[in-house]
């Protein structure tokens, strides 16, 4: 089986209908329907900050054993070492089978310096596309590692993520089942305005007084746009016949 382990960050049950018992949550019906047709976890350990959350789920480890006991904000921060056996190296070398593996959108394992840029290869993946930082400036201009080479990417980060991981998807050796790590930006900071044709965008202005008088509309527009987003994703999946042969995980990573 394939598997799909969707991040998205900075994100709580409350704002999710299949876990708050409140009426006020963002509209996520692929997110509501994975949750009705799968398995919900109600009882779950996570670290409180982006990077000791991610060591963990790379690796299986106690995040401080990592090193990574704290958000990465410079190259002086303890940051993933290649040497760390990773979830994309048990499958790519040791599996049984052995899987095609990708890792698309957010990283912030390792500081955005040249010579750390093909850390998530050397960590396992035959793809890394995506930002290494702990937030993206603008979401509709950032700066994209991929593969180690740095670019500009300026189409909207959430749609970004989803194009690099179908694109991936539609070059991959079909032969061997994959592994997908697909961490979102969305909805951490800076709030802002998604595409009208990714949410309901009713009423929001998309000013920065808009924005900072009703942060939390912005916060659950971004959450729509990623569960719209998703949608694509899954469309894809049946349409290429493999959406029931892919265990699909949907997390936030704190």
């Amino acid at each position: 089986h394939n598997t799909i382990l969707i991040i998205a960050d900075d994100v709580s049950p409350d704002y999710f209908g299949c876990f708050s018992p409140t009426t006020d949550t963002a509209n996520t019906p692929n997110i509501r329907a994975l949750a009705a047709r799968g398995i919900k976890f109600t009882k779950v350990w996570s670290a409180p900050v982006c990077s000791p959350a991610r060591a963990g789920i790379l690796t299986g480890r106690y995040p401080f054993r990592t090193g990574v006991g704290g958000v990465i904000t410079s190259p002086t921060s303890p940051q993933i070492d290649t040497t760390e056996m990773s979830i994309a190296k048990l499958l790519k070398y040791y599996a049984p089978i052995t899987y095609n593996t990708a890792c698309v959108g957010k990283w912030h394992l390792t500081s955005n310096t040249p010579l750390k840029r093909l850390n998530p290869n050397k960590l396992g993946f035959d793809l890394y596309s995506g930002n290494f930082n702990g937030a993206i400036p603008n979401y509709f201009n950032y700066q994209r590692v991929k593969n180690g080479i740095l670019d500009t990417v300026t189409t909207y980060a959430t749609t970004q993520t989803v194009d690099d991981a179908i694109d991936w998807m539609d070059t991959m050796n079909t032969s061997k089942p994959f592994f997908l790590w697909l961490a979102f930006n969305a909805p951490h900071d800076p709030f802002h305005l998604p595409p009208s044709s990714l949410c309901n965008t009713t009423g929001l202005s998309g000013t920065t007084a808009d924005i900072t008088t009703y942060p939390e509309k912005y916060y659950k527009a971004a959450l729509e746009a990623m569960d719209t987003e998703i949608g694509r994703l899954f469309a894809y999946l049946t349409l290429n016949n493999l959406m029931d042969s892919t265990n699909i995980i949907f997390i936030g990573d704190n």
